[in-house]
């Protein structure tokens, strides 16, 4: 990918050229990587965005996902197009495609809230974090600070379109835009689980 070489390059010349080591190398070219990777996908998905007359839109949930999305991570890819093909499916559905679906009548309604407020929140809660296998947590109080962090956004986002008065569109882009991150984090979590298990079962075979 286009994306690799420079981040490869940049590197390569820190592994040759200063004293940093390489387990912390690998880690950096990781990050380098991420903010390469996250900046060329917002600007196509602005880009195509703007292109269908709905980039306003776009950036709204861009905000809502980036409040909770630090926090609660989420499902990741080992290729930068995988990555931004979710992606891209990800703001199709929430800001062109699922908003508008039967009609916007439904975002009126505080029982959509009330059903799906604590369905969202205990999501976080149980799922929050999962982040990279490239950049694990392993400290307990940060894994704990980031689950409580992503459920209170979650609550708060709920409440602030539940009560300001905003475009109906934008009601629906910011719920659709927490239920489509829950829905990513409960089909990561069930991965996690699946992974989990056969590699229990593989222990419990060669032993």
């Amino acid at each position: 990918m286009l994306i690799d070489r420079p981040v490869n390059v940049l590197t390569y010349n820190l592994y040759k050229n200063t004293d940093i080591p390489h387990k912390n190398i690998r880690i950096m070219r990781y990050g380098i990587y991420a903010l390469y990777s996250e900046l060329a996908k917002i600007v196509i998905l602005m880009l195509f965005f703007g292109f269908i007359g709905k980039l306003n839109e776009f950036l709204f949930a861009l905000v809502v996902l980036m409040l909770i999305r630090p926090y609660s991570g989420g499902l990741h890819f080992n290729s930068f197009m995988g990555c931004f093909l979710f992606t891209f499916g990800f703001f199709v559905l929430n800001v062109a495609i699922l908003p508008s679906l039967p009609s916007l009548s439904y975002i009126y309604n505080p029982s959509i809230y009330i059903a799906f407020l604590p369905i969202s929140s205990l999501i976080m809660l149980l799922c929050s974090p999962m982040p990279s296998k490239y950049r694990p947590i392993s400290d307990k109080q940060i894994k704990k600070k980031y689950k409580y962090l992503a459920t209170l956004f979650t609550v708060a986002i709920y409440i602030i379109l539940l009560l300001i008065n905003i475009s109906p569109l934008l009601k629906a882009i910011g719920l659709w835009t927490i239920i489509l991150q829950a829905t990513q984090l409960l089909i990561g979590a069930c991965i996690a689980s699946e992974k989990f298990k056969k590699a229990k079962s593989l222990i419990v075979h060669t032993s």
